[in-house]
């Protein structure tokens, strides 16, 4: 994982990358889709009415990723104005590779799924829907927060369970981010 976090630091995060990931949600229209194609994302798309018979986490699944994409965007375009000596940037910062990274564990998935059986298939969902639903409630804390003038670098600390689902700490991705400042 660690080649995934420095791949995310230098092509996403050094050089202030923003962009949408998910490109048809799965809410508005049937599919889910991301079309981002490059170092460490695949094409891949999914009928999400079709499938929810088979894998009903499909749909959380979607839910979370959409919120996910919007807080990731959001931050990617708040951290120009920020100072670099303010230490919420690289919270922040920590929180929108997490995210990306998260991504990359969907978009994997999305693209495993016709090798995949129903219940594994979902099984998966579920791991990645507890993981990313808490990162979500992380990072709109955070970014609430921030906004709001409060700094909230405690509930970091609950984040210690992603991590290991992603092979990653939150002291590595620090140590890769610390390099930008």
């Amino acid at each position: 994982m660690s080649y995934i976090i420095r791949t995310i630091i230098q092509n996403y995060i050094e050089n202030t990358k923003c962009f949408g990931i998910v490109d048809k949600d799965g809410i508005s229209t049937d599919e889910f889709a991301i079309y981002r194609s490059d170092l460490l994302f695949v094409k891949a798309s999914l009928n999400v009415r079709q499938t929810q018979g088979q894998i009903p986490s499909i749909l959380g699944s979607v839910s979370i990723a959409k919120n996910l994409d919007y807080y990731q965007n959001k931050i990617c375009h708040e951290i120009p104005s920020i100072p670099d000596a303010n230490h919420i940037k690289i919270i922040l910062q920590e929180l929108r590779v997490i995210i990306i990274a998260l991504f990359v564990r969907l978009n994997k998935l999305m693209a495993e799924i016709k090798s995949l059986s129903s219940n594994t298939y979902n099984k998966h969902l579920l791991e990645w829907n507890k993981h990313s639903d808490q990162i979500l409630l992380v990072t709109s804390t955070v970014f609430i927060g921030y906004k709001q003038g409060k700094t909230e670098s405690k509930i970091l600390d609950t984040t210690r369970g992603t991590m290991g689902y992603l092979g990653t700490s939150m002291s590595s991705i620090d140590k890769e981010i610390s390099n930008l400042y």
